[in-house]
């Protein structure tokens, strides 16, 4: 065992007394054991800590929204004491959904019409006044319109928006329809019966966008106005105008009866936790987007944006305004009344002559429309298109056009109706003549020896009584004429006897008088004794000689 020492190996230890004997070595399987334990036990340890954290930190989360929910409902409650002390002015989700947003209880609320209650009365009460102020009349409609509108762009989306403007433009096509069976229907009747379709679409489009600020094609405005027609079905109310506002809480609850059911899309107020109306913040663009097209539309009403605010409707069209309609209006009323000389009741014959120069002076009177209007009126070419339309209806024989454009060229020469007038007068009451001594003529009723010029038979009354009272017709008939168009009454004509009726001169009154200019009464009296004389020799002549 020596040899042991001798190669420098270790001794080994003698254990004393009180040690213990150390413990054999581990094999290697045991200490990798040993280490995948003392892993574990550290992996586990810790997930113990991150599992810590994470409760501390949900349990501050929730101490936060438990906070920030307090802090909500305080400021809920506050807001709730505030609405509830305005009793000056209402806040809109007050006036409509109540103070406490009991209506909202069962649903989230819809917007309808109704809840702009004083508006929506208004317009639903509206009617035409018939004073013929077409221009203020459209300036109230397109108030209450355009008031509406703004609202249901405001607070509607969608399918309910659209719902909302519908029933928004029934009611207006309703009243429009109402104005023009009113206020215009004299123009309705004048162009309809002269076959003006095109002015009659123009006159319904330019009513409506001086009431919406929008153009409208005329297809488009023929399906609009047909909205308009009762169909005896429709209900545009849910309440009735005569409650004056009095079950006014009767009406919200209705119209929020109505506006609690549909789809989701278009719920734009929803009652909140508070208890309180609060918008739906996806809303903001539709919102925007109305806001955009409101001011798009006033614009286009106050002229603003280039232009006039009426210059133009769709597909180019000019557009008429209230006061272009208004002056037509009264104008179309003298046609059709006693203004169509060629249907007067006090001028009954039918001789070309008479005919042409009554076509004549209608004629004159549509270029004197058009004069005194201005150029700027749009309804100038239509009117004028229209009364030539009517005339041309009776220029259908030679000896009527003869007249009409004898009587009509003097006018555009001299550019005076009183010359015009007075001239056309002169040169048809000769060719009457003329024709009632011509024994072909004479074969014509309108020219037998008891036709008259204006009358179609004398009864009783001399020629020269039928001249003057048929000129007292023109002379009055002009000054309705000047009255319609807005002129002086003082501007109208007087018209005299021809210098063709030499015995004429004697019936006359002193203003009249303008025959033979310069010559003495006197020597028109020899002159009318010495034709008379003439004929009592002719006739007793011709008796000695049979």
């Amino acid at each position: 065992m020596a040899g042991v020492k001798e190669i420098g190996a270790a001794p080994v230890p003698t254990p004393t007394k009180n040690q213990t004997p150390s413990a054999p070595p581990m094999s290697a399987s045991d200490a990798a054991a040993a280490g995948r334990a003392a892993r574990k036990s550290a992996e586990l340890e810790a997930g113990q800590v991150m599992v810590a954290q994470a409760a501390r930190q949900a349990a501050e989360a929730k101490e936060n929204l438990e906070k920030e929910r307090a802090e909500q409902e305080n400021d809920y409650e506050r807001e709730d004491q505030t609405e509830k002390r305005d009793t000056s002015e209402l806040s809109k989700q007050s006036k409509w959904f109540g103070i406490d947003g009991k209506l909202l209880e069962n649903g989230d609320i819809r917007w309808v019409l109704e809840m702009e209650q004083e508006l929506f009365e208004a317009l639903l009460k509206w009617m035409p006044s018939g004073n013929g102020d077409i221009a203020k009349q459209l300036d109230e409609l397109s108030r209450l319109y355009l008031a509406l509108l703004e609202a249901i762009l405001t607070h509607t989306m969608g399918d309910e928006q659209a719902a909302q403007i519908a029933r928004l433009d029934e009611i207006l096509a309703q009243k429009l329809t109402l104005l023009m069976e009113t206020d215009l229907k004299e123009l309705m009747d004048f162009l309809k019966q002269t076959g003006q379709t095109d002015t009659l679409q123009n006159v319904k489009s330019s009513i409506y966008k001086q009431t919406t600020g929008t153009s409208i094609s005329a297809r488009a405005a023929d399906r609009f106005y047909a909205k308009g027609k009762p169909t005896g079905s429709s209900n545009l109310r849910f309440f009735m105008p005569e409650s004056n506002g009095k079950d006014s809480s009767r009406a919200r609850s209705t119209a929020a009866a109505y506006s609690s059911h549909g789809a989701e899309e278009g719920s734009i107020y929803k009652l909140t936790e508070g208890r309180n109306v609060r918008m739906n913040q996806a809303f903001d663009v539709s919102r925007k987007s109305g806001e955009m097209q409101m001011s798009q539309r006033n614009q286009a009403l106050s002229g603003k944006g280039g232009g006039s605010a009426n210059a133009s409707i769709s597909g180019g069209r000019t557009a008429f305004t209230g006061n272009d309609l208004a002056r037509a209006n009264r104008f179309a009323a003298h046609i059709n009344g006693s203004g169509n000389l060629l249907n007067h009741s006090g001028i009954s014959a039918r001789n070309e002559e008479v005919v042409g120069y009554l076509a004549a002076v209608t004629s004159i009177k549509g270029e004197m429309y058009a004069a005194s209007s201005g150029r700027q009126n749009a309804m100038n070419v239509p009117i004028k298109s229209a009364v030539n339309q009517m005339v041309d209806y009776y220029l259908n024989r030679k000896g009527i056009y003869k007249v009409y454009d004898y009587t009509t060229n003097v006018y555009e020469k001299t550019g005076s109706s009183q010359r015009a007038m007075e001239e056309g007068l002169e040169y048809a009451y000769r060719l009457f003549q003329e024709k009632k001594e011509n024994t072909e003529a004479q074969k014509q009723a309108a020219y037998l020896e008891q036709a008259g010029f204006f009358q179609n038979l004398l009864k009783n009354q001399s020629i020269q009584a039928d001249l003057l009272r048929g000129m007292r017709i023109l002379e009055e008939n002009w000054r309705d004429f000047l009255k319609s168009i807005g002129e002086n009454e003082k501007k109208g004509i007087s018209l005299k006897m021809q210098k063709h009726s030499p015995w004429g001169i004697l019936l006359e009154p002193g203003e009249h008088r303008s025959i033979f200019r310069g010559r003495s009464p006197k020597l028109l009296l020899s002159e009318a004794i010495a034709v008379a004389v003439l004929i009592v020799v002719y006739l007793c002549y011709r008796l000695m000689v049979g």
